[in-house]
């Protein structure tokens, strides 16, 4: 079998290799349009599993990518004024430059035909192969040819970001945020293994304009960037190398396969840079799309749809974990006015994949100090060690919660039950956690009947956020029988949507001016916001609005109510668990 792969970037290269390792084709080509030795950018960063499923396929080149860079797993935050370290996972840094080497250079023992210099302009030009592979990036000819077949999709960034370097030997990850007159500047440094670090500088597009950095060349735009972050550079320069400011573009392709033609990497799929996965999930389709050839001999067009098959929902949780990671950096300047252990919490936590219990796990002391400042900035008493934050109190108006959990079944451990009284008010839950109803707004009279009851909240149900109308203050004070209220909405897809955020939050800072001591956010019953966002949605409103949120997203763990609440995506969270001691 013949394999053409087109792009000698690592995910096509690799491939190449293990074609060869398991004797998979008797004939390998790459085509690569760039010079074997032009610029191949600055550091590629590794998470530790990352390189493990490298280890066990190739172990003499993870052994040699290991060697020739550096691990580390400490994460530094400077943020107003402070440094703060807080233990991670672990990671690997090397020149990106040194693993195109390493993967050249075993390509060509196991007999792969390099051809460096050659642009492929169609498909046509590689007829002779069985199999043609697109490993040429996001600007794939390959993918573009076939459109029509791959039906790729790109959503842009609203941020302008650049792929720079800068001669510091700083030993691992470290977050710079630069408060300017123009705005927040973020740049993110990380170690080679050299005498330089990579630094990726990310400014969003308000910024660029504000500031000058639209009319500026590369080198003024450097040497702007040199002031703004000067207290992190130690006078050293920031250095190009062929890199260009550019704006990240997510891609979705519907298919990533033909019968004898298929797309990896980049080519099908990216996945925002600030969670370092670009390459390892071009390795990793390497390694899958290998496995599965190796598995169908001489049935490439099923191996290729399995590949796909087992693929695609990996890549998609990347992607996922990728956007969350990637709204964390574009709203930064929301968390601003966060105390520095609260910053750094929020950090670690942005993209959802590390959770309380592993910022527990990797960094002890952290977590109990973070736990006590929580507990301590919440009750005013300092309590060592504190509960985490999901079972630290909150005062909801003037009601007194012991934890931030709310159940809607009642089961012992929560903060709050809330009770559905839309088809009728029962008699309140007895014992001593309060309890809350939901009532129809058109009900609302019924509140001092839901008093009489032994309810301690009123919860006014307003509908979905399209229809919900914001009761006037007198009347919603007058209605509420003196019972601290909360007002409900649903969030549907038109959240996300155009002017959705924004006329959310408007409907939130409406409420607030009612009067009502806090907002319950669920997903809508008609076109309902997908799991994940409703907490998205809630910490934009609690962040931006400043009132009280509860965040009814599908949350099952108490390690996900404190997750969601330490980093202050909402205040309460409606827990879907029997077991919430």
């Amino acid at each position: 079998m013949r394999v053409d792969i087109i792009g000698a970037g690592p995910g096509g290269l690799f491939l190449s290799t293990l074609l060869k390792r398991q004797g998979i084709a008797d004939e390998v080509n790459v085509f690569e349009r760039n010079a074997e030795d032009a610029s191949a950018g600055w550091g590629l960063v590794f998470p530790d599993g990352a390189l493990a499923e490298l280890g066990a396929i190739a172990p003499d080149i993870h052994e040699e990518i290991v060697s020739a860079g550096t691990t580390w797993t400490p994460v530094e935050i400077r943020y107003r004024g402070t440094v703060r370290r807080v233990e991670g996972n672990r990671f690997h840094g090397i020149p990106r430059n040194q693993v195109q080497t390493v993967l050249r250079r075993d390509a060509r023992r196991l007999g792969v035909k390099l051809h460096f210099g050659h642009r492929t302009r169609s498909i046509a030009e590689h007829g002779e192969a069985d199999l043609v592979v697109g490993a040429d990036g996001v600007g794939s000819v390959i993918r573009s040819e076939l459109a029509e077949t791959f039906r790729p999709a790109f959503t842009p960034s609203k941020f302008h970001f650049g792929w720079f370097g800068v001669e510091l030997p700083l030993p691992y990850f470290t977050y710079a945020f630069a408060e300017t007159e123009w705005g927040l500047f973020q740049g993110y440094f990380y170690p080679s293994g050299q005498g330089w670090c990579s630094l990726i500088l990310y400014v969003s597009d308000d910024i660029w304009q504000r500031s000058g950095l639209s009319e500026m060349d590369l080198a003024e735009s450097l040497r702007f960037c040199e002031t703004v972050f000067a207290e992190h550079l130690d006078g050293k320069p920031i250095l190009p190398r062929d890199s260009e400011w550019s704006r990240f573009r997510l891609l979705e392709c519907e298919n990533w396969h033909t019968d004898d033609v298929v797309l990896i990497g980049d080519a099908a799929h990216t996945a925002h840079w600030s969670i370092g996965s670009g390459t390892r999930l071009a390795l990793e389709d390497a390694i899958a799309l290998a496995g599965e050839l190796k598995e169908q001999p001489g049935r490439i067009s099923e191996a290729l749809a399995m590949y796909e098959k087992t693929r695609r929902p990996r890549v998609e949780q990347f992607q996922k974990a990728s956007l969350r990671s990637e709204r964390h950096f574009d709203h930064a300047h929301r968390y601003l006015g966060f105390e520095p252990v609260q910053f750094a919490y929020q950090l670690l936590a942005r993209s959802w994949r590390i959770s309380h219990d592993d910022i527990a796990r990797l960094d002890p002391p952290f977590a109990a100090e973070f736990n006590e400042w929580f507990h301590t900035r919440a009750t005013g008493e300092r309590v060592r060690p504190s509960p985490s934050p999901a079972f630290t109190p909150l005062s909801l108006g003037p009601l007194e919660l012991a934890n931030r959990i709310v159940t809607t079944t009642g089961e012992p451990g929560a903060g709050l039950i809330l009770v559905d009284g839309t088809a009728g008010i029962p008699p309140a839950p007895v014992g001593p956690v309060p309890a809350a109803v939901r009532l129809a707004a058109a009900d609302a009279g019924l509140s001092a009947t839901a008093a009489e009851l032994g309810y301690r909240l009123l919860v006014l149900d307003l509908g979905d956020r399209l229809t919900a109308t914001v009761p006037p203050a007198a009347e919603l004070r007058e209605a509420s029988a003196s019972l601290p209220v909360v007002a409900a909405f649903g969030l549907d897809e038109e959240t996300y949507t155009g002017d959705g955020l924004e006329a959310v939050i408007a409907l939130a800072a409406s409420l607030k001016e009612s009067g009502v001591d806090g907002l319950l956010l669920s997903a809508a019953e008609a076109d309902p916001l997908s799991a994940g966002r409703v907490v998205q949605v809630s910490d934009l409103i609690r962040n931006t609005a400043g009132v009280v949120v509860i965040a009814d997203d599908g949350l099952t763990t108490v390690d996900e109510a404190d997750t969601t609440v330490a980093s202050a995506r909402a205040d309460l969270v409606v827990l879907n668990t029997e077991e919430t001691e």
